[in-house]
């Protein structure tokens, strides 16, 4: 070695080792990152089975790093690559760029007080119902929810125009509600706490169908995502 490459020697075996170590350090975040999953629901969701399908899944595959967030912008996150999966109700489904299935199929019950004359039937038409008061759900942004949407769209198609004596966000309030007496409410049926006392829960008939959607990228950039969707698929034909 000459004079320049004797003093530039120490320099690039500390290059060298700089980019081994930076090499390194990539392939560690890749791996963990392989095995970051995120997911993002509407908070409504959440009693749809979603917490039982998060444990199970993450008992079946611990090595995987599982993280939710509840978000009224599912889509967004999803988008923007924050999240791999959005499990989302049906206006939320119609964004064409992304794959869905359906994850759960619902349909409109009607909440009752269990004084009712119509309590413990197994159906109700909309008919049977014109006399009386409705509590409906109200939604946090300028598009009105999907259960209420639904059953507006029922009464316009009978010429009904529903007394609507209260609304709210939250399905337990409604129901509250109607325990107390000061209504009756429209809800997806899975939606509706069998907890609370005093109610009964009758179908709507003809039946009307609400569906909760799983939505994910076309293309998953790691392999644990894909672990998350087969095992949603297996769950869901089991």
């Amino acid at each position: 070695l000459n004079d320049f490459s004797k003093d530039f020697y120490p320099y690039a075996k500390h290059i060298i080792q700089l980019h081994q170590e930076a090499l390194s350090s990539l392939n560690e975040l890749k791996n963990q990152n392989k095995r970051q999953i995120t997911i993002v629901y509407t908070p409504v969701l959440g009693q749809y089975g979603l917490v039982d399908t998060i444990s199970d899944f993450t008992k079946k595959y611990p090595e995987h790093n599982l993280s939710t967030i509840e978000s009224y912008q599912p889509l967004s996150l999803l988008s923007q690559r924050k999240s791999d999966f959005a499990f989302v109700s049906e206006n939320d489904a119609q964004d064409e760029s992304f794959n869905k299935l359906i994850y759960k199929t619902d349909h409109l019950a009607v909440v009752l007080p269990d004084s009712h004359p119509l309590a413990g039937q197994r159906s109700v038409t909309i008919e049977q119902l014109y006399n009386e008061q409705f509590i409906l759900h109200s939604s946090p942004n300028p598009i009105m929810h999907e259960e209420t949407q639904k059953f507006m769209d029922l009464c316009d198609s009978k010429g009904f125009t529903p007394n609507i004596v209260a609304e709210s966000q939250f399905t337990a309030t409604m129901v509250r509600y109607v325990g107390a007496g000061r209504g009756i409410a429209v809800l997806n049926r899975l939606h509706i706490p069998t907890e609370v006392p005093n109610i009964s829960i009758v179908d709507l008939y003809p039946t009307i169908h609400s569906y909760i959607y799983l939505l994910y990228p076309r293309k998953f950039s790691h392999s644990s995502a894909m672990d998350f969707l087969h095992f949603v698929i297996g769950q869901l034909s089991t």
